[in-house]
């Protein structure tokens, strides 16, 4: 007969007296705002990963076979649409229909049409413009939604949910009125952006004008006519600063700066980490901070 030690014969009957563990709710985000908020409504209830890679570009990644299976552990898919992830549909087809539970982030809310909100209006991911957690009053809504369906999946937690819901609501209202607050009373109103027009929801709801190299496509290259008429337009409404995604090379934001005798400014687009910002640890909440006091820096505000 085996013989077990008093201490391991007392774990097992601890644990059998326990019952099962109760199983977290699995959920897939692919961008890191809805990763962030995702775990902050679930809570010790739910296991929140990020499909994406740090430093991966959502708008170009390609998931490979360890990703599909990663997709098929989770409980639920937490995803942008209006075409942000263009290789979603095709990594969905390897399940059958309703297998992969989901929730569009987009789904139902007012979007901004391509050139929205921005001086050049260019093709992009599409029609739509789809980095609606730019708007912390859309992120609210989001966060609703999500509580809403985790709910669904595990009703016991419902009260929880709604609670995390309602507490992280209640930091994205401060965050949107220090915004508000920020940059009402700023020199200039013009985000001139050496990149792609990421900042059309921010720049709508604060009262100020997009001016993207690019239009919406991250893909896109300008062409020597933008950067001059950029240049143009910047010394004629005498704007000083340039900004740029902390994603992309600074290159063309540094020639356009050195053209008009600006500065060049950093803003997070937020849709993934950069290996730096995660290994500090940066959450949305910080990111957003940031892109407050670079736009405050840039245009000018009292």
């Amino acid at each position: 007969m085996i013989s077990f030690p008093r201490a391991l014969l007392f774990l097992l009957l601890t644990f059998a007296a326990m019952g099962p563990l109760e199983a977290k709710v699995r959920i897939m985000a692919t961008v890191f705002p809805l990763r962030e908020f995702a775990a902050a409504v679930a809570g010790d209830r739910g296991q929140v990963d990020l499909l994406l890679p740090p430093g991966a570009g959502v708008h170009t990644w390609q998931p490979r076979p360890g990703d599909i299976v990663r997709l098929a552990a989770c409980d639920l898919l937490l995803f942008v649409g209006a075409n942000l992830e263009p290789w979603l549909p095709g990594m969905l087809k390897a399940f059958p229909s309703g297998k992969v539970r989901t929730l569009e982030a987009t789904a139902g809310l007012s979007l901004l049409e391509a050139g929205e909100d921005d001086d050049q209006e260019k093709p992009g991911h599409g029609p739509l413009d789809p980095h609606v957690w730019l708007d912390f009053e859309i992120d609210a809504r989001i966060v609703g939604r999500i509580a809403e369906e985790l709910t669904r999946i595990d009703p016991a937690g419902g009260s929880e949910f709604s609670a995390n819901a309602d507490r992280l609501s209640a930091r994205l209202r401060a965050l949107d009125e220090r915004f508000r607050n920020g940059l009402a009373g700023c020199r200039d109103k013009d985000i001139v952006l050496a990149g792609h027009g990421a900042f059309g929801y921010l720049a709508r709801r604060y009262g100020l004008v997009q001016t993207a190299l690019y239009g919406l496509s991250p893909d896109a290259q300008p062409r020597p006519v933008d950067l001059m008429n950029a240049v143009d337009y910047c010394r004629r409404k005498g704007i000083r600063a340039v900004f740029f995604e902390n994603s992309v090379a600074p290159d063309l934001s540094r020639t356009l700066a050195r053209e008009i005798g600006g500065r060049v400014l950093v803003l997070h687009a937020g849709h993934n980490l950069t290996r730096d910002e995660l290994d500090r640890g940066a959450g949305f909440f910080d990111l957003m901070e940031e892109n407050l006091s670079a736009l405050r820096a840039g245009l000018g505000c009292r």
